[in-house]
């Protein structure tokens, strides 16, 4: 085994679940709890972050569905592409929560080595 150069990659935090050793790019913190650190791919699964987009495409999702295409849905003239519509009216405030959610859970840069 050869030993890494003190300021390699590895000064930097890394994901906190088991088997990933990707680094870190958010810090979530609960109170009561230590920060859980996630890489990427984990920030995007991490239950609180889900859970509140979830809530707020169904809140959001809802009401501009109602004001967009309740109207076309009651008069019986569902098309595809109105399907297709009711699925964006959902996804654009899950994907702008879990955005925001991301951006201001994401970690400093690490700077690079001298």
């Amino acid at each position: 085994m050869s030993a890494r150069p003190t300021g390699s990659r590895d000064a930097a935090p890394r994901c906190g679940l088991p088997g990933c050793g990707r680094p870190a790019r958010y810090g979530f913190v609960a109170p009561g709890r230590n920060a859980a650190l996630r890489c990427g791919r984990h920030g995007l699964t991490y239950a609180a972050v889900l859970r509140r987009a979830l809530g707020i495409a169904g809140v959001v999702g809802t009401i501009l569905f109602a004001i967009n295409q309740l109207d076309v849905v009651l008069s019986g003239q569902v098309t595809p592409l109105v399907v297709m519509k009711i699925g964006l009216t959902y996804l654009v405030p899950f994907s702008v929560s879990t955005y925001s959610s991301l951006a201001a859970s994401r970690l400093p840069p690490v700077p690079p080595p001298r």
